[in-house]
């Protein structure tokens, strides 16, 4: 301990030292009437100093008060806040400053001045007057009937931090609790709660008041108060009793724990909010539980026996209320265990489980070691909400004798992930155990947790010759998430889509999007799994790799973009079926009008793809070649490309994609695609800064011959400019000037 002592003391003295030597090496201030002087210069830089100066001196400033107090009006922000700041530092010296920082208060009069910084400028102007003192209160608390909604922040904010001594605002205060202005509102309670006791009697008037903001704002203020206003108590139960709007309800429990009533009696009218039907008032009640540690042990005691009421809704929140605990509701852990083993490892119970956290991990090992099949599946469905915690328990249930605790181990890490990743070796020895079961679920979570593929594959290609059905499914459905279609065929794919397992058939889906075109034979299968929520994304993009041999599916496809949110992933593969999908063109042309512009931009796409009628294509997309999105741009620029010279319309909204850095690449791709006949758009193309968009200006120029004459003075500027233009516009000259 001497030690420890002696060292903080010879830190102390070398931290003194060093502030020492820096305030030595700073150079003196100027004397005061220098400071006064410069603050009023025109020079914003040595008004900043001045004032920063004068901030620096604290008391001694004193005689710099009447240029600080002008110096309150300064247009710059950094003049201000050291001017305001001194002000602070001066207190009650500086009461001559209050009318000039109550008018800043005042929006109405500050319109167009450090607006926006007002948050900061109502904070520091309020902490300047409460550094001040009882010489601000008056003016401060006629401002709170004022309607000005900076008047009223900014003398809540100032009177609170003075405690009693602003006593006489409390009526106006407790008025304010209604404004309709939550800003107001908030730094109301703030201010009555910092206020304290004192309030207490008049907040606990307005807690039957008839107005419900009122009400709740009186609430929320007993709840702060530091020290709490202990004769609150019968009448905060009491309005809790009569109370039906939920937010004021809410309040209400909220304050219950910080008034010094008894705390079961505080328990018995929480608990009830918390296993209520009202969620906010149910989350306002456990956050009242949680605040105060001293109610933990007995909420936890009386929330353990309703894990076995009679309605399983009761039960469920019962649950998700210990969970809040953690580690505090160890002592509920056997009838959580109880109730979740009833519940078949339901989710409500399984996250409480997890939320309790370590402490669970031993006795669900012992459970699942003992347990019978039935509930080793709720056991390791409790497990997986555990992620990484719960590795070395399953890990070790990979040894059990029996092959079904091992099997269901196996899957319980496979359905987490990468998050079970450390389980990877004992895995792998899995793979060739003994009991199929084991050995199916081994791979499948193998290739869950993406274990090394090299080692991986064999072990796949060998379980798909296996005798045994579920093996050789394992391995098919790893084969294909592996990128294995070619090896497995369509029909195999087409057995793997049929399969009860899900990630077998999210495999399948996948594998058929690499097989492309040749997929063909699958496209009805798919369509008969567009309706699963889970694969819908990707049989959709996976009919969109098939292409035009897709077809078929337009109908369910447009028909699933008009019920469902899928159009930002129907439109690209419409795209892609191009002129098959011409019955979706009603919906692809809609796509165009109030969608947001990812939607837009695929719907320009699908449109160039589909539509046969040239003419109707571009009539639709030059126009929109100007569009004020980028996104939306791009889109069109790219669906115009493939309409060569017909698209030279566009030439002017494209070329104005050149100057936008993030557009640039997209519009000269496309410029390039139609080609350029117009040489006033290819001269101010000349004159960007962009060196391959003036290349591209030079040949396309040059490529228009003599008709470019007017633009050969200014390629001879360009190349004298920039001499690695010499060799594009020569080449363009030659063209343009070439004999007739």
């Amino acid at each position: 301990m001497r030690t420890d002592f002696l060292r903080t003391l010879a830190a102390g003295v070398i931290v003194g030292v060093l502030a020492f030597a820096a305030r030595a090496e700073e150079p003196a201030a100027p004397p005061i009437e220098k400071l006064v002087q410069q603050l009023a210069a025109p020079e914003i830089p040595v008004r900043r100093e001045a004032a920063y100066q004068l901030n620096r001196l604290g008391q001694g400033a004193k005689p710099a008060i009447p240029a600080l107090i002008k110096a309150l009006d300064d247009e710059d922000k950094q003049v201000w806040s050291s001017a305001v700041a001194a002000i602070a530092t001066l207190g009650p010296e500086a009461k001559d400053a209050i009318p000039v920082l109550m008018k800043a208060l005042d929006t109405r009069q500050s319109q167009g001045r450090r607006v926006r910084d007002n948050r900061q400028m109502i904070m520091r102007t309020a902490y300047a007057l409460t550094r001040i003192g009882p010489d601000s209160i008056p003016p401060l608390v006629q401002a709170l009937s004022q309607d000005d909604q900076g008047l009223r922040i900014g003398a809540a904010r100032a009177l609170g931090p003075m405690g009693t001594q602003a006593r006489e605002a409390i009526p106006l205060l407790v008025n304010n609790l209604a404004d309709g202005r939550e800003p107001v509102r908030d730094e109301t309670v703030a201010a009555l709660g910092l206020i304290g006791p004192e309030a207490g009697p008049a907040l606990v008037t307005a807690l039957t008041d008839g107005d419900v903001r009122r009400r709740t704002g009186a609430a929320q203020a007993l709840a702060q108060m530091n020290p709490p206003f202990r004769d609150a108590g019968p009448a905060v139960e009491k309005a809790l009793n009569q109370e039906t709007d939920g937010p004021a309800r809410a309040a209400l429990l909220t304050t219950l724990p910080r008034i010094g009533m008894e705390v079961d009696h505080v328990l018995a009218l929480l608990l009830p909010a918390a296993v209520g039907d009202d969620e906010a008032v149910r989350h306002a009640a456990m956050n009242a539980i949680l605040a105060e540690r001293a109610l933990r042990p007995g909420a936890v005691a009386k929330l353990a026996p309703l894990l076995k009421d009679p309605n399983p809704t009761m039960r469920e929140k019962a649950a998700r209320a210990l969970g809040r605990f953690g580690a505090d509701a160890t002592p509920a852990l056997p009838a959580l265990m109880e109730a979740a083993r009833v519940a078949g490892g339901a989710p409500a119970f399984a996250d409480a489980l997890a939320q309790v956290g370590p402490p669970v991990l031993p006795i669900l090992l012992k459970a699942l070691q003992a347990g019978s099949p039935e509930e080793t599946a709720w056991i390791l469905r409790a497990l997986r909400g555990f992620g990484p915690p719960a590795v070395p328990v399953l890990t070790e249930a990979l040894k059990h004798e029996k092959p079904a605790v091992r099997a269901a181990a196996a899957s319980a890490l496979g359905a987490m992930g990468r998050d079970g990743a450390d389980a990877v070796s004992p895995l792998f020895t899995l793979a060739g155990d003994a009991s199929p079961e084991v050995e199916a679920a081994a791979l499948r979570a193998l290739v869950a947790q993406h274990a090394d593929t090299g080692r991986l594959r064999p072990l796949l290609e060998k379980a798909m010759n296996s005798p045994n059905m579920e093996v050789r499914k394992a391995g098919a459905a790893g084969t294909a998430a592996l990128g294995g279609a070619a090896l497995l065929g369509i029909q195999g794919l087409l057995d793997l889509l049929a399969d009860d397992d899900a990630a077998g058939r999210a495999a399948a889906v996948q594998a058929l999007g690499q097989l492309g075109s040749h997929a063909s034979g699958a496209v009805e299968p798919l369509l008969a799994r567009l309706g699963d929520p889970v694969l819908q994304s990707s049989v959709i993009e996976t009919l969109g790799k098939i292409g035009p041999a897709a077809t078929p599916a337009v109908p369910q496809l447009v028909e699933l973009a008009k019920s469902a949110d899928q159009r930002a992933s129907v439109l690209p593969t419409l795209t892609k079926i191009g002129p098959g999908a011409s019955g979706a063109l009603p919906f692809i042309y809609s796509c165009l009008n109030d969608q947001p512009n990812d939607v837009r931009a695929s719907a320009v796409l699908a449109i160039a793809a589909v539509e046969s009628d040239r003419a109707k294509a571009l009539a639709t997309l030059i126009p929109l070649a100007g569009d004020p999105s980028g996104r939306m741009r791009r889109g069109v620029a790219a669906a115009l490309a493939q309409y060569g010279a017909d698209a030279r319309p566009a030439v002017p909204a494209l070329a104005r994609m050149l100057a936008n850095e993030s557009e640039r690449s997209d519009g000269l791709r496309v410029l390039k695609a139609i080609g350029v006949d117009s040489v006033p758009e290819l001269q101010k193309m000349l004159a960007m800064k962009d060196a391959k968009v003036r290349t591209f200006a030079c040949e396309s120029l040059g490529a228009l011959g003599p008709a470019a004459k007017d633009a050969a003075p200014q390629l001879r500027d360009a190349a004298a400019q920039d001499a690695s233009l010499l060799g594009p516009v020569n080449a363009a000259l030659a063209k343009i000037e070439a004999a007739p």
